[in-house]
């Protein structure tokens, strides 16, 4: 019997250190939740968040499953009414993410997990609460509810949107890079 021989050293990469140097200020808690999310095969991550700079604003969405982690955005032109509020890309955000998280589903993938950083986004999503002085901000949570409701009945799996909390949002490199791909984009145009 005749071995092959192998080319290189084949190295065991350990767990990716996300925070280095600052690893020591992150919540054991906190690192546990982000490896959790990097290495689920049965769960894809959707991290959405929105930026804007003068009359431009950004979306994007970090599709987070099984070691990847991809980063998808795209230019929002708001109304003239809602340039300088932000709540206008990240509701568009959360539309990017839902309309594409299908293209980013892997094999095995049970459930999907958005995560916004919008104050009471699920209130918003049931219609709870609105905004009562803007009717283009009302339009959006129409279309970004309808987009929900949708995905939702249409998937064969469960689809959740949830707040991303300041405290799980500091130090969680997963919710910064939906964020540096908006801030990106924009500082591109």
């Amino acid at each position: 019997m005749r071995r092959i021989r192998q080319k290189g050293n084949t190295k065991r990469a350990g767990k990716p250190n996300f925070w280095g140097e600052y690893a020591k200020n992150v919540p054991k808690e906190l690192m546990e939740m982000v490896y959790s999310q990097y290495y689920s095969h049965d769960t894809l991550t959707v991290y959405c968040d929105g930026s804007s700079k003068g009359s431009l604003m950004a979306a994007a969405c970090s599709y987070v499953q099984n070691t990847s982690i991809i980063v998808r955005q795209q230019l929002v032109y708001p109304p003239k009414v809602c340039i300088g509020k932000n709540m206008y890309s990240e509701l568009q955000a959360i539309i990017f993410g839902l309309t594409h998280y299908e293209k980013y589903r892997q094999d095995g993938c049970r459930q999907v997990i958005f995560y916004s950083d919008v104050n009471g986004i699920e209130n918003l999503l049931a219609y709870e609460s609105t905004f009562r002085k803007s009717q283009e901000l009302r339009a959006l949570q129409m279309e970004m509810m309808q987009t929900y409701y949708t995905k939702k009945e249409q998937s064969h799996i469960p689809i959740t949107v949830k707040y991303l909390p300041v405290d799980q949002k500091k130090y969680n490199p997963l919710a910064r890079s939906s964020h540096n791909g908006a801030k990106k984009l924009l500082s591109r145009k």
